[in-house]
């Protein structure tokens, strides 16, 4: 048992550096994506594919004292069920959230409220509002709640009299339905020192140190004060901790000065960063983009497309021609859904042995908001076995970028029904994997003429095979399976199943239904049962000898021509949506509600100078479209 205080010189002020009385102390770090496991040092995988809720789940299902959660978004089910469980165990349990993402969706929120409610566990947010257990609520205002509770952290067992107990949960991801699907990293710590300054974080939102929240003792933001310590050592690991925002009184550190100070001073070889969000103007971008405009240090990076393509339409440094040439490659990643990670990486490649590798992660966005208005928490962890584990990861989010890798589909269950919420033309539809996260889905063996095939183009009876698809399945219940019930195989962003649809009281082969009404022809793309081949091609046999549906002009199958002749430009507009804002022409735009000819040509316009876009949330460029009218164009639109 050791304690220790080292004081450094650090950037002409002196820091202490504290060690601690915990015996055992660690740190590990969890990724839900495919890794590159080339750059992987000598015994170091890292570990890849996992499920992040899981991390949390478990270390709750061990607390034997206390949990404290601070986490933007709590929806996911199985933490309020953890939580729940341990509050049946005599854990004492307090979770921090915030306001916004209180009541954000009304069904998944109310679950979770309803399942800590009847588990006696009261909680508090950046509002200052108290989640009464008895189902009360009492309404406070504090000051600056319209700033961001973006922590993500858990305390377990920082109660227990023995400093060997306590272990800090924290990293990128949300504890939502959607936050598996993003790109996230966890990290656990097992170290009494790092506990005792993320609990201290914790109690001054929770406004104590009681088992209830105290609103009138509570602070948030920029109110907070400077409480904890900010240099550790975790076994013989240097590592840096820090909250944010700074505090009125300027008492506390700049995060962002710190970051600055870290690059200027430590980077030798190559910074590389995996962002949400990374703002061109802020001085950490400034510098690293400076370092590298030298030729000092190489820089890569990945920055989710929805930010990406921001910065690319108002002619930004990230995706300027500058960020792709000699010793700089930045990206857009191609990620399942988000690329939701706040990290960047020191010399990671360095190839001198006596110099270390430096990992940046947390809540932390690389953002103004983040430096001076948001609750965030920021790691520097001092080691070159974590930062090879983080560039394993870096290199994986790299390579399908450029198109190497294979974008990782989501898990699921074969014998599950999926409701089906949007249905894009006879040849695809979306079904709900999880509350607020769809994933599209095609027909295995099956051909159908499709709405949109390229530029302003449809396919030959793709109309009335998208409205028969539209009319027999949309809201219903559908089952996906492989070519011997197996979980189907998936390419370009989607499953080629053989689905099953439950209508009323009995099921339906869509397949086989669609084929027979003569809404497709036979397609051998992907491997498929070999009786299925047989049948459908029967099928195709038979409705082309009755003439059905495409085989009524059979010359005509397979060629395009103009959308608007195929669907009508006087036509319903249900019957031209989803309308594909990569390949519409103005005239076909104008039909989406709340577009218009004015933002019509702006979109066109758009896409002719930035390209095509890649995600829909890009639509928020355009000059005159907001987060209201893109609620409005998301269930008409596809992108592919």
């Amino acid at each position: 048992m050791l304690l220790l205080f080292l004081v450094v010189s650090l950037c002409g002020h002196t820091q202490t550096v504290h060690s601690d009385t915990s015996n055992v102390e660690w740190i590990k770090v969890y990724f839900n994506m495919p890794a590159d496991y080339s750059v992987a040092q000598p015994a170091n995988m890292s570990n890849s594919n996992v499920d992040l809720v899981g991390t949390l789940e478990s270390l709750i299902g061990s607390a034997k004292h206390s949990v404290d959660l601070a986490i933007y978004d709590l929806e996911h089910i199985r933490i309020g069920e953890a939580l729940a469980e341990a509050k049946q165990r005599g854990v004492r349990v307090r979770v921090v959230t915030d306001n916004y993402n209180r009541t954000d969706a009304k069904e998944i929120d109310s679950t979770m409220w309803a399942v800590l409610r009847e588990a006696d566990i009261s909680s508090i947010d950046d509002d200052g509002d108290v989640y009464n257990a008895d189902g009360g609520i009492a309404d406070y205002s504090l000051t600056n709640s319209g700033a961001d509770m973006h922590h993500k952290f858990a305390v377990i067992d920082a109660k227990s009299s023995s400093k060997q107990d306590d272990v800090v949960w924290t990293g990128s991801t949300n504890m939502t339905y959607t936050g598996v699907y993003n790109t996230n990293n966890t990290i656990i710590i097992k170290d009494s020192g790092i506990a005792e300054a993320y609990l201290q974080e914790f109690e001054q939102m929770w406004g104590g140190d009681d088992n209830l929240p105290n609103p009138d003792r509570a602070l948030f933001h920029k109110d907070k004060k400077e409480v904890s310590n900010h240099y550790y050592y975790v076994g013989g690991t240097k590592v840096e901790v820090f909250f944010s925002p700074i505090n009125r009184d300027g008492t506390k550190p700049s995060i962002m000065k710190r970051l600055v100070e870290v690059i200027r001073e430590e980077s030798q070889h190559d910074v590389v960063f995996q962002a949400f969000a990374i703002t061109p103007f802020i001085p950490l971008s400034r510098t690293i983009w400076k370092r590298s405009a030298t030729g000092e240090i190489s820089l890569n990076g990945a920055i989710d497309p929805m930010f990406y393509y921001r910065y690319k339409s108002k002619g930004d440094i990230w995706a300027s021609r500058e960020a792709k040439l000699s010793n700089r490659l930045i990206l857009p990643a191609n990620e399942m859904r988000k690329l939701h990670h706040k990290v960047m990486l020191v010399d990671a490649n360095h190839p001198d042995s006596t110099d270390q590798g430096i990992t940046i992660a947390g809540s932390y966005n690389f953002s103004k908001n983040a430096e001076v208005n948001n609750d965030e928490n920021l790691l520097i962890i001092h080691s070159d076995y974590i930062t090879n584990q983080y560039y394993q990861d870096f290199c994986g989010v790299i390579r399908r970028a450029q198109g190497k890798a294979p974008i990782p589909s989501p898990p699921l269950d074969s014998e599950k029904w999926y409701t089906v919420k949007e249905v894009s033309d006879g040849s695809q539809f979306a079904v709900e994997i999880a509350p607020g996260f769809q994933y599209n889905v095609r027909l295995l063996g099956v051909d159908v003429p499709r709405l949109y095939a390229g530029r302003d183009s449809s396919e030959y009876y793709s109309a009335e095979a998208a409205e028969y698809m539209r009319n027999l399945i949309s809201g219903k219940k559908v089952r996906l399976q492989g070519p011997t019930r197996e979980v189907p195989n998936t390419r370009y962003g989607a499953f080629y199943a053989y689905i099953t649809l439950k209508n009323h009281d009995k099921t339906i082969s869509l397949n086989k239904r669609m084929l027979r009404r003569g809404l497709g022809d036979f397609s051998n793309f992907l491997v498929q049962h070999p009786d299925s081949v047989n049948a459908f091609k029967k099928y195709v046999k038979e409705a082309k000898k009755k003439k059905k549906g495409i085989w009524k002009q059979s010359e005509k199958v397979g060629k395009r021509y103009l959308r608007a002749k195929i669907v009508g430009l006087q036509a319903k507009p249900s019957d031209a949506f989803p309308i594909n804002i990569n390949t519409a022409d103005e005239a076909l735009l104008d039909l989406l509600p709340g577009v218009g000819p004015a933002y019509a040509k702006r979109i066109v316009t758009y896409r002719k100078k930035h390209g095509q876009f890649i995600d829909i949330d890009q639509l928020q460029n355009i000059r005159g479209i907001g987060p209201k009218t893109l609620q409005k164009l998301r269930p008409n639109v596809v992108i592919e």
